[in-house]
Parts: structure tokens; C-alpha cells; sequence
């Protein structure tokens, strides 16, 4: 009998590691997944908010669920982490690559930005999805299929406008896109692509998604002068990111991959 759409969305009996999972979008990436069904393996180096991510997922869906700290930058952790997933669940199924990182130095201007702060950000926006990639391949080949999700940024895909930053602040701090940033959303983007087609004979899928600007407490002044910038006239609420996320995870999307889902509100179609 040929599955229905709806059956396409299910992922009962899935299993989705998420890292990145006590950020802004980790949890509702965890949400969605759980929603359709899937059980959770959530790592971040916020272990308490991880583990709290954890809890509330569990006691709204049903939907069995394991937190892990772990610096995800960490090659010895990223190991670990796999390894214990694996022994609670047995499989994993999904990787949703969500970790990023604003250390010390982050919004500094170019000309004076360090060395190391560089290195933080690329390390855990990029090299740490190599580092969970890597360390998933083996499995997902035993298991003959797998699913990478890699989480990019618009300023991947365009430049920042910095009129936009004029009086903003996130958090009480001025802010800005910084180059860092820009680097490695770009690079999270050309991974994905080489992803998608050295392991398509492999059964695994690899896609991105690219969200626009996406509501987390900014100032009225960023929110006003980014919103102008959207086709849509406004910023997007977290739970939108959601269906993406289920879509790419599940069969719904099974001829999908090497795409970057773009979710700006038509910023980027201008």
C-alpha cells in the first residue's frame, strides 16, 4: 500500500540528535522533531539548559529524550556524545546541526577582532558539524540511510546591510553581523553541498536551512529597520522554523538533497 502524505511526515520510531539544542532554535527544532514522533538525543554545552530542553519536550509530547553536555568543538566530546546516543537508543537517524556560538569579542569590528574569537566561532558554527558528520558516517552507513540537517544564516547566502545595526541592541549589547559569522554560514552552506553529493549513493541526505531574521528580544530600533528590510514587513516568530525541520527529517522530503531551504520572509528576493 503506497503511504499517504501524512504517513510521509511520520517519524515514529526515528531517532535526532540535535546540537545546538538549548540555543533559540534548538528547542524548537526539538519540538517539531518530537511532535511528528521522533526521540531526542539534545546536546549542548549549556548542560542545565539542555537538560531543562529535555524535561519540557518529554512532558508535552511523550517523546523519549536524552541531554547531553558536550562541547561540541570538542572532538573527544563529539565521540562521546555519539557513542552514548547510540547505546541509549540503539540508532540514530537524524543529525540536525544547530550549534553556534557568540564568545568573548564576538561583535568587535573587523580591524580588531582576535585571532582566538575567530577560531571559537568557526570552530563550533562550522568544524563542529564536520566533527558530528564524521563521527555519524560510519553509523549511518551500517544502518543504510541518514539524515543531516546543517543550520545556516542568510549571511551565508547575501551580506549584512549595517544600516540596519544603527541603535541596535540585543541583550543591552550593541550588535552586528560579524565576518565570523558571514564565514562560516557561507562554509556550512558549501559543506552541505559536498555532503549531499559524495553520499547520495550512501542513502544519506544532507540539506541546509537558512533562516532570515528571526525574533529573539532584539531593540524596537533593530526590529523596525530589519523588518523594512523583509518583503513580508517583519521578523520571524521561532515556532516557524519548525516545519522545515520536520520536512527535511522525514520522507515527505525523500528526493531532496544539496537544497537550502531559505526562511527569510523574501529578504534575500529582492
Amino acid at each position: 500500500m503506497t503511504a499517504t502524505l501524512r504517513d510521509r511526515f511520520d517519524l515514529t520510531g526515528k531517532v535526532a540528535m540535535i546540537t545546538g539544542a538549548a540555543n533559540i532554535l534548538g528547542p524548537e527544532f526539538g519540538a517539531g522533531l518530537a511532535e511528528f514522533g521522533a526521540d531526542l538525543v539534545l546536546v549542548d554545552v549549556n548542560g542545565e539548559g539542555c537538560e531543562r530542553v529535555a524535561r519540557d519536550i518529554a512532558a508535552e509530547y511523550g517523546t523519549k529524550t536524552l541531554s547531553i553536555e558536550a562541547d561540541v568543538g570538542d572532538e573527544t566530546a563529539v565521540t562521546s556524545a555519539v557513542q552514548r546516543a547510540i547505546d541509549r537508543f540503539g540508532g540514530l537517524d537524524i543529525l540536525v546541526n544547530a550549534a553556534a556560538t557568540k564568545p568573548a569579542g564576538y561583535f568587535d569590528a573587523l580591524e580588531e577582532y582576535s585571532a582566538e574569537t575567530w577560531d571559537r566561532v568557526m570552530a563550533i558554527n562550522l568544524s563542529a558539524m564536520f566533527l558530528c558528520t564524521k563521527h555519524l558516517l560510519r553509523h549511518f552507513e551500517e544502518r543504510g540511510h541518514g539524515i543531516i540537517i546543517n543550520i545556516a544564516s542568510i549571511y551565508g547566502v547575501v551580506g549584512p546591510d549595517p544600516r540596519v545595526y544603527a541603535g541596535s541592541s540585543y541583550e543591552g549589547q550593541e550588535i552586528n553581523t560579524p565576518a565570523a559569522y558571514a564565514a562560516s554560514k557561507a562554509g556550512v552552506i558549501g559543506f552541505t553541498r559536498y555532503l549531499a553529493t559524495t553520499l547520495a549513493t550512501r542513502n544519506i541526505r544532507a540539506n541546509c536551512v537558512t533562516p532570515g531574521g528571526v525574533f529573539s528580544g532584539q531593540n524596537d530600533a533593530f526590529v523596525k529597520a530589519y523588518s523594512e528590510r523583509v518583503p513580508l514587513g517583519r521578523m520571524a516568530d521561532r515556532e516557524e522554523l519548525r516545519g522545515a525541520i520536520v520536512f527535511l527529517a522525514s520522507d515527505a522530503s525523500s528526493y531532496i538533497t544539496g537544497h537550502n531551504l531559505v526562511i527569510d520572509g523574501g529578504l534575500t528576493a529582492w
